[in-house]
């Protein structure tokens, strides 16, 4: 049986956020993209503090797509090292769960 996580990734404005979920929808490797914000985020780089104004792009996807999704957010993503996490989806509901297979492609 399928395992499915959610995928965040912090991008400095709605259009990349817009761009990388068009890539990913379009790819199939997420069946879902939310898009939300702006936030705040406050974080260390290169030695300073920073805040910066951000938005949260959420995908849900099979488990094994996490590597290929990680591959292209970097290839489409402005920050030298961008925010991609994922969280296991520890329970989903059935038509969604079948619902998400469906969408996303078989992995490789």
């Amino acid at each position: 049986m399928a395992r499915f996580i959610e995928i965040a990734v912090t991008c400095p404005d709605r259009n990349t956020a817009d761009r990388i979920a068009a890539e990913m929808i379009s790819e199939r490797l997420a069946a879902c993209a939310n898009i939300s914000g702006p936030i705040t985020s406050r974080y260390h780089w290169q030695g300073a503090v920073e805040t910066a104004e951000e938005v949260t792009l959420l995908l849900k996807t099979r488990t094994e797509h996490f590597q290929a999704v990680c591959d292209a957010v970097r290839a489409l993503h402005p920050y030298e090292v961008p925010a991609i996490v994922a969280a296991e989806i520890s329970h989903v509901d059935r038509a969604y769960a079948d619902w998400l297979r469906k969408e996303t492609r078989e992995p490789a």
